[in-house]
């Protein structure tokens, strides 16, 4: 445990009782799925019959992180006038009195209210748009010839599956929380940071050799958009070596700050999460910029 910090009690659930939550997510997950599979369906399919209009659907990365970084500002905001009690303990996260013990994670944080339902609500949707996200990219870019090639296409599919793999390690770290069980949650939460992680480092590759394809040819480009990709994969993979640093590794994290407190490494996992949310965003700057002559094509 960190010096100094305050946290709430670490839980240990039973067999049965993580049976149960299981269930749930694989449930809830698997009906997410298909609702994204239908609305994001292609032209001409069977399923295009429930496909959401391109203006809309498009803006499904960008309101991902709009409602990614508002869950986690609110929820900091809110923290310190929380006075809810889990099991005999007050709510730890209130640093305007102690910043460095007292900071802390959205994992505990959505053990107190009112934060836990904002976090709930807000997580669980960004789960679902980045699950549309992964069906957006995969339908634009796998019919695409400039994807034709194995090593450009093993590329894609490692991006959608570290898109989905991030879509539910963010659920299933909601539903396995650390109040409910420590030990499993920590496990799935290295699924959501290396997911975090490796998604930008993967996605932006296929953005890029997209926009290549397109000057070349004379068709619309945002600039902006992919500059963006550029600047929030470089940041969110810098901020993943940071936290893996001050997290596991302590080598080069202790050479800048003296000691590692619950303060430090919450706001170091803000960045990150913050960081992949910037460069979910992106994408509706890049796809939003093509979708006329792509409409016309």
């Amino acid at each position: 445990m960190l010096a100094g910090a305050i946290l709430p009690p670490a839980g240990d659930a039973t067999p049965e009782e993580e049976l149960i939550r299981w269930i749930l997510l694989i449930a809830a997950s698997l009906i997410a799925f298909g609702v994204g599979y239908y609305t994001t369906a292609p032209i001409g399919s069977r399923f295009s019959k429930y496909r959401v209009a391109p203006e809309t659907i498009l803006l499904a990365p960008r309101m991902g992180m709009i409602i990614g970084v508002s869950t986690i500002l609110i929820s900091v905001l809110l923290a310190p006038f929380s006075t809810d009690v889990f099991e005999g303990i007050i709510c730890p996260c209130n640093w305007t009195e102690d910043f460095h013990n007292q900071y802390t994670t959205m994992s505990i944080l959505v053990a107190y209210s009112p934060m836990k339902y904002i976090i709930w609500v807000g997580f669980n949707t960004v789960a679902f748009l980045a699950m549309i996200t992964g069906f957006l990219g995969f339908h634009r870019w796998w019919n695409n010839p400039v994807f034709a090639s194995p090593g450009k296409r093993i590329v894609l599919i490692i991006w959608l599956l570290l898109t989905f793999t991030l879509a539910f390690s963010i659920s299933a770290d909601l539903m396995f929380s650390r109040h409910f069980d420590r030990s499993l949650h920590i496990l799935l939460g290295y699924f959501f940071f290396v997911s975090t992680a490796l998604g930008a480092l993967f996605g932006h590759p296929l953005i890029h050799w997209e926009s290549s394809s397109r000057r070349e040819n004379g068709l619309p480009v945002s600039e902006n958009g992919v500059k963006w990709s550029f600047v929030a994969m470089l940041t969110c993979f810098l901020l993943s070596l940071w936290y893996l640093d001050m997290y596991e590794l302590q080598i080069v994290s202790p050479m800048i700050l003296e000691s590692r407190t619950e303060g430090t490494l919450a706001i170091s996992e803000h960045l990150l999460i913050i960081a992949q949310l910037t460069w979910l965003g992106s994408l509706s700057t890049v796809f939003l910029a093509t979708l006329q002559s792509d409409e016309e094509e």
